[in-house]
C-alpha cells in the first residue's frame, strides 16, 4: 500500500469510526409533536445502503482523466466499516502524481464536517451542489491533497485527492479534485 493509502485509510476510518458511533441512534426517523414534553416515536426503515461510487460510467472517469485500469472498489478498506462505499483511481498519463477517491456513506454531511481532522472549510459550489472543500489534516501546508465533501440523495459524498507516495504535487490539488468533482457529479445520485 501506498503511504498515503495509509493516511486516506487513518482518515477515513477515523471519519467512519466518528459516524458509525453515531449511526445506531439516527436509525428511523424521528416523529416530532409540538410538545417537547411527549415522548417521540421512532418510524423504522430498512437498511440502506450507500451509493457505489463504481457504478460511475467508465467512459465518464476516462473523460474526466483517471484510468479505469486502476479501479479500486475498497481502497484503503473502507467498506469494512457499515454504510460506507469507495472506488479509487490513478490519474492517467505515464507517471500520475495523484488518486481519485470517491467515498460514499449514508451518514450526515454535518456529522463528518464536525471531525478536527478536516481543516480549513470553505463553501463552494460543484456544478449547481452546495459542498465544502477543505483539507485533511494529514495534507499538510501546503496541502498535498484537497476533498470535496457534499451531501447527495441521501449520501454524504466524499471526493479525496491525494499525491500517490511521495510523487511532485503537480499542480493544485484543490483545482484538480473540484474539476473531478464538477465533472462526475452528474453521475451522483439526485
Amino acid at each position: 500500500m501506498r503511504s498515503t493509502g495509509r493516511h486516506l485509510l487513518a482518515a477515513a476510518c477515523a471519519s467512519a469510526l466518528v459516524l458509525t458511533g453515531c449511526a445506531g441512534s439516527t436509525q428511523g426517523s424521528p416523529v416530532a409533536s409540538g410538545d417537547s414534553s411527549t415522548e417521540s416515536t421512532t418510524v423504522a426503515s430498512g437498511p440502506r445502503e450507500p451509493f457505489d461510487p463504481c457504478t460511475i460510467p467508465k467512459s465518464a472517469v476516462t473523460a474526466s482523466g483517471l484510468d479505469v485500469s486502476t479501479e479500486r472498489p475498497d481502497f484503503a478498506g473502507i467498506t469494512t466499516y457499515p454504510g460506507w462505499k469507495n472506488c479509487t483511481w490513478d490519474a492517467s498519463g505515464t507517471k500520475p502524481w495523484y488518486y481519485l477517491s470517491v467515498m460514499s456513506s449514508i451518514n450526515s454531511i454535518d456529522e463528518y464536517l464536525r471531525s478536527p481532522q478536516n481543516e480549513r472549510q470553505l463553501p463552494i459550489k460543484v456544478g449547481a451542489r452546495d459542498a465544502v472543500r477543505y483539507n485533511a489534516d494529514y495534507q499538510g501546508n501546503p496541502p498535498t491533497g484537497c476533498d470535496i465533501v457534499l451531501a447527495v440523495g441521501g449520501n454524504l459524498i466524499i471526493f479525496a485527492l491525494d499525491r500517490i507516495g511521495l510523487e511532485d504535487v503537480l499542480g493544485d490539488p484543490c483545482a484538480e479534485v473540484q474539476r473531478h468533482a464538477t465533472e462526475l457529479q452528474s453521475f451522483l445520485p439526485d
